[in-house]
């Protein structure tokens, strides 16, 4: 539920936000919509830190109920905001303030969500642990993805004058399921013995990075393919195909659905090989795809082949992006001591999150249009590779500990 809403303001601002709240259609519009996309990512290392400390000091339970309200009232209200047309500025400065809320409440999600698992698991199995709540992005990405195309079958005055509003006001209704849901999680037998023991550090953030700086590096280092990978697929592309390539809305929205669905069975397979021979390895297996294939996707994407480009889909997220993304939440959980394990996690993979993700739609649409290519796109594509391959083997082996 926490990722059908921030995924769904990706959709939104590759496919509406530029007309509607910066009043035009042009590259400009665009940008300057997925600068607001990017906003949330800054606000990401905010949340991080916030509810890092909250995590590690009151529990990961209490940091779940909260950033579930935030999040799900934030997207709501996206779906009530007055457009340009209305009321002219105001509109994208609340358009703003309402990402920055989302990207605060996210902030904290992952790594609580994570934590939970990976930390209630048994021996030999905490990349398969770690990587169930992982499936919930394919999940919110599924319903995102169908809604926004259901609902892009709207004639197209229809779909910008009220059409759009209808995915963001659904919130309304997970979020009550979602806290509901929330309510009945037991903390973790690893918190629950700190509470015990009175082992709580009293500033969890300073302590690491006092005592483990380089893990939170690393954090940062291993999540960089799959945030510039991820949010190129899911934005970048979006509007490449829909405004250069002349693909419909609706063809790309229903082949990123179709992947998103089998990334659900994808990311817990992905999690489990890596307990089997490690996470190193599956890693690097995912990150080799991925450089290989990031030229192929643009050029099936240029076909305008419908099967094609659902063909490019499928390869590029359940295969290439989750062989890297599967692992990553025991990986990043395995770098950090139980006791600032929340802090550490969150700050490191938030920051990576601000600097990389939700940069990544700005970069590829700024290096495209002063190009005219998809190539420097591609290269972009493999330095975030190698980032994150140098992170990945700088640190130890940590799947058999």
């Amino acid at each position: 539920m926490e990722w059908y809403d921030f995924n769904l303001y990706g959709l939104a601002s590759a496919l509406v936000f530029g007309p509607l709240f910066f009043g035009s259609s042009s590259t400009g519009a665009t940008l300057a919509s997925f600068a607001t996309f990017a906003v949330g990512f800054a606000a990401r290392p905010v949340g991080g830190i916030v509810f890092g400390h909250i995590g590690d000091r009151v529990g990961r339970k209490y940091v779940l109920l909260v950033t579930m309200l935030v999040m799900g009232l934030s997207t709501a209200l996206v779906g009530m905001l007055p457009t340009h047309a209305m009321i002219g500025v105001g509109a994208p400065i609340l358009l703003i303030v309402l990402r920055i809320a989302q990207g605060i409440a996210v902030g904290g999600e992952f790594a609580g969500a994570t934590l939970l698992t990976v930390e209630n698991a048994p021996p030999g199995r905490r990349g398969l642990y770690g990587a169930i709540p992982a499936m919930g992005t394919g999940a919110g990405f599924v319903l995102a993805s169908a809604v926004f195309g259901l609902i892009s079958l709207l004639p197209e005055d229809a779909f910008l004058q009220w059409g759009w509003r209808i995915p963001f006001l659904l919130s309304f209704g997970l979020v009550i399921f979602g806290v509901w849901a929330r309510r009945g999680i037991e903390e973790t037998p690893v918190f629950a013995e700190l509470e015990e023991q009175d082992d709580k550090v009293r500033f969890p953030l300073l302590h690491t990075l006092r005592t483990q700086p380089g893990a939170v590096v690393r954090t940062m280092g291993i999540t960089v393919s799959g945030f510039v990978w991820g949010y190129l697929i899911q934005a970048f592309t979006l509007a490449y195909a829909t405004s250069t390539l002349d693909i419909p809305k609706s063809t790309l929205l229903w082949a990123i659905a179709l992947a998103a669905t089998l990334e659900i069975g994808a990311i817990p397979l992905w999690g489990l090989v890596s307990d089997k021979i490690g996470r190193r390895k599956t890693v690097a297996l995912g990150l080799l795809a991925t450089a290989a294939f990031v030229h192929p996707f643009f050029q099936l994407l240029e076909t305008r082949s419908t099967p094609l480009v659902f063909l490019a889909y499928v390869i590029a997220m359940p295969i290439c992006k989750d062989m890297v993304f599967g692992p990553q939440a025991a990986l990043v959980a395995e770098q950090f001591d139980a006791k600032v394990r929340f802090s550490g996690v969150s700050t490191g993979r938030e920051i990576g999150g601000a600097l990389f993700g939700g940069t990544a739609p700005f970069i590829g649409t700024a290096l495209h249009a002063s190009t005219g290519s998809t190539a420097p796109v591609a290269l972009y594509v493999v330095a975030g590779c190698v980032v994150t391959l140098v992170a990945v083997f700088t640190g130890r082996e940590t799947a058999r500990d």
